[in-house]
């Protein structure tokens, strides 16, 4: 049974990380091939989806540092050792993610799309900068 403080602490977790996430999507979607043209309202529910599935790889940090760490409420203190975790985490998240989305033509960048180690450098600064944010703001 997860405790009420770990309870809030993953609910806001999972709300932070959504609505940071959607903010950061809407804005690098002209990176994309697939979303040039559309209108304002097709991108804010793409992104809203895509805000969601990153809420999720922002939970799954979380519980895969439990795991290394060990401690279901590892996270809980905050600390540099925790965000330099979570920014780990989640580029490595991001990584994966951009590599099988790539290798599955499920999306393309455009040139405003800079790339590193095969991946858009947006998407991995995303996760990387806003799994710690978020996990900061949670708390």
């Amino acid at each position: 049974m997860i405790r009420p403080p770990l309870r809030r602490f993953l609910v806001a977790l999972f709300v932070t990380a959504f609505a940071l996430n959607w903010l950061w999507e809407m804005s690098q979607m002209p990176a994309y091939v697939e979303m040039s043209g559309r209108s304002w309202r097709e991108t804010a529910l793409t992104c809203m989806l895509a805000s969601a599935g990153d809420a999720v790889l922002t939970l799954f940090v979380y519980c895969a540092g439990a795991l290394v760490t060990w401690r279901l409420r590892w996270a809980l203190r905050g600390g540099w050792r925790v965000y330099l975790t979570a920014a780990l985490l989640g580029a490595l998240c991001a990584f994966a993610v951009e590599w099988v989305a790539l290798s599955s033509a499920h999306w393309s960048y455009n040139e405003r799309m800079p790339e590193v180690l095969g991946a858009g450098l947006w998407p991995v600064l995303q996760l990387m900068l806003l799994a710690p944010a978020a996990f900061r703001v949670a708390l």
